[in-house]
């Protein structure tokens, strides 16, 4: 361990210990009880995280919920319109971290100070805290990082039925622990308007590393450029006949890959006037779902989202043998027995699904509607509120 090492680690713990007198002082006058923090990634508000925290502020106001986000977010501002945010890593958020009763994520670990000495406290269990795992999508493979003995999970929300059965069966959570609510952010998929716009949205791979600073350094961007996802990614954005489809149609295609990709985002390029390869700073992925005509993805959960609108998706899955072997492991859902769209292995047979689509020669639709009404039994704007009730009560 360096200097610099020993001394981040001395003022972190200076800072959880000031937390917990400052917390204790709190609790003894009564101020501060039943404190929730809730969170999403560090410099995000616009997952399940934020639509419950807007939700509890609205309708419960005087419950004692904070939403932590970096200060240099560029979603800072919606929340500063709600109140009750602190800065991550701040000494407040120390103090509100100590005194907190429950925490409340949509990924694995937020709402934590970034510090090993808070990890190391929550691992040798000198800090307890109820969680509430509210999840940032629907699990359809086998993560091990969601299992019981990773999460320590109170509460575990699910918002499809047979999510709820895999999850109860598979992962391991005491009885009563895993619950069908519904993700939060599916009550403002209720109201939307639709552009002509296809949302072009795949997902990340393992073997690219788990950040989205990837790419920056000459050797990861190296590989990433000769991998078969850029190649694929790429030749499709430059498909002539895809050219032609958006062109003779008026539609634009919006190619926002996954957060874990944007690293990499500079090396796509198309010469389409129809296509906006977009960064995930400028756009709001709820805001391109409600209004998309159509998605592409591949394996993404996001699929999930736009079946609930019941709105028609296809699926790109040029690598399925090397995702479910090195990504996820394979779980409950099939994709050609249980998915909402229609499955596409090459380029070519894509691109006729999308022309089909535009026509509207959507054969099997129906079918796919009868799936998707028995994937999502619970489909109302109460979801935010199933979720408040069950925290409460963790």
């Amino acid at each position: 361990m360096g200097g610099m090492t020993k001394i981040k680690w001395v003022i972190d713990a200076f800072k959880l210990l000031v937390g917990y007198a400052v917390g204790s002082l709190m609790r003894s006058i009564g101020s501060k009880k039943d404190i929730w923090l809730i969170s999403e990634r560090r410099g995000e508000a616009r997952d399940n995280g934020y639509h419950l925290f807007k939700y509890i502020r609205k309708n419960y106001p005087e419950q004692q919920v904070y939403y932590v986000i970096d200060s240099k977010s560029s979603d800072l501002n919606k929340i500063k319109e709600l109140g009750n945010y602190i800065h991550y890593d701040s000494l407040k958020h120390y103090i509100f971290y100590a005194v907190s009763s429950k925490l409340v994520c949509t990924h694995l670990g937020s709402g934590v100070p970034d510090s090993p000495v808070c990890w190391k406290a929550e691992e040798y269990g000198i800090v307890n805290k109820k969680r509430a795992y509210i999840k940032h999508g629907i699990v359809k493979e086998t993560l091990p990082q969601h299992m019981y003995h990773r999460t320590k999970a109170d509460l575990y929300v699910c918002g499809a039925k047979p999510e709820y059965e895999f999850v109860t069966e598979k992962f391991g959570y005491p009885r009563g622990s895993v619950k069908y609510l519904g993700l939060c952010r599916f009550d403002e998929l209720h109201n939307y308007s639709v552009k002509r716009q296809i949302l072009l949205m795949p997902t990340w791979r393992q073997w690219f590393g788990l950040t989205n600073k990837a790419g920056r350094s000459d050797s990861e961007r190296s590989a990433f450029l000769e991998s078969e996802y850029f190649k694929r990614f790429d030749s499709l954005i430059n498909n002539k006949t895809l050219h032609q489809l958006l062109e003779k149609h008026n539609i634009t295609l919006i190619f926002y890959p996954h957060h874990e990709i944007q690293g990499f985002l500079n090396a796509f390029k198309t010469n389409s006037k129809n296509i906006i390869v977009a960064s995930e700073k400028k756009f709001d992925v709820q805001q391109l779902l409600k209004e998309s005509a159509l998605l592409i993805t591949d394996y993404s959960s996001i699929a999930f989202d736009f079946a609930y609108m019941r709105k028609p998706l296809i699926y790109y899955q040029f690598d399925a043998d090397q995702y479910f072997e090195q990504h996820y492991q394979k779980g409950y859902f099939e994709y050609e027995k249980d998915g909402f769209g229609p499955v596409s292995t090459d380029e070519d047979s894509l691109v006729k699904e999308i022309g089909k689509t535009l026509l509207l020669d959507m054969k099997n639709r129906e079918l796919y509607l009868s799936r998707i009404n028995n994937f999502f039994p619970l489909f109302d704007q109460n979801n935010c509120e199933r979720n408040y009730k069950m925290i409460q009560v963790i």
